[in-house]
């Protein structure tokens, strides 16, 4: 059986204060999704990005503000200015 999730290399720790033990030898599909709701800001320590999270990321982005990124230079998008969080 394939696993959905796959860790990157070596030992992660995915709550503050807990020690580094989790890796692909222990952590079962059933627990990393149990962790990932508890603690989505793991996700980046999964070898791909889960879609799930791709979209709550883009979820207050505007396909317009995508397209103007995507078309620029490097050194246009360093020009240009983004707004800020509220």
């Amino acid at each position: 059986m394939t696993k959905k999730y796959i860790l990157k290399p070596g030992k992660h720790q995915f709550a503050t204060g807990s020690h580094a033990v989790h890796d692909n030898d222990n952590l079962s599909d059933e627990e990393a999704e149990w962790y990932l709701e508890k603690y989505p800001h793991i996700a980046g320590l999964f070898v791909e990005k889960l879609e799930s999270c791709k979209i709550e990321m883009f979820e207050n982005v505007s396909s317009e503000s995508i397209k103007k990124e995507t078309e620029t230079t490097p050194y246009q998008a360093d020009q240009q200015e983004y707004p800020t969080e509220k």
